[in-house]
């Protein structure tokens, strides 16, 4: 089985109003609070399965990756499924954390990757569902950390969208204490 993951193909634009996090040779990942009026676009290079995107506190302490990695498949005309693997540590213990995602999938005007997460800025998060229909969550330990691993069937190759992913221990309209989320990026199936 073929496998690529965000070193190949995958363009970040990294969108935030401060320069933080260094990935790769000295790239540097914006704050994933919102996005500006600047763009910059990075290629991060992590090798599949590698540390992928940082999950960065918005609300809160603690810190995480995000991995998204496509694989092929030829099941039902789609060209390839996908595997997400979000991990924490440093957050609060025995917390039940929902991962919640806003992507700008079917905005029109080349709007869906232009690099600027307008679904994410306006604060429209929804569940992530897993296969069986039910939401993504993750547990974290008596020591503050934790995974979970999802695998999504049925992406067509050439998608791009524009996305931010977070992981919050509150469901609206509760406000969270603890809000880790990936920078604004733009993925493309390969």
């Amino acid at each position: 089985m073929n496998r690529t993951g965000l070193s190949s193909g995958v363009v970040i634009r990294a969108i935030g109003v401060a320069a933080g996090l260094v990935a790769g040779a000295c790239s540097e990942l914006p704050s994933a609070v919102a996005p500006s009026v600047g763009v910059t676009t990075v290629r991060q290079s992590v090798a599949n399965g590698g540390p992928g995107l940082p999950l960065i506190p918005v609300v809160g302490t603690g810190a995480g990756s995000f991995n998204l990695v496509h694989t092929e498949s030829d099941r039902g005309g789609f060209t390839g499924d996908s595997q997400l693997t979000i991990s924490v540590h440093g957050v609060t213990p025995n917390t039940v954390l929902y991962v919640r995602r806003a992507g700008d999938l079917g905005l029109s005007g080349g709007q869906q990757a232009d690099g600027i997460c307008q679904r994410a800025a306006a604060g429209l998060f929804g569940p992530v569902p897993a296969p069986d229909g039910t939401p993504v969550t993750l547990e974290t330990s008596p020591g503050g950390s934790g995974t979970t691993h999802v695998h999504f069937y049925g992406t067509g190759e050439g998608n791009r969208l524009d996305s931010v992913w977070r992981v919050v221990d509150a469901l609206p309209p509760a406000v969270p204490t603890i809000d880790l989320r990936t920078p604004c990026f733009t993925f493309t199936v390969k």
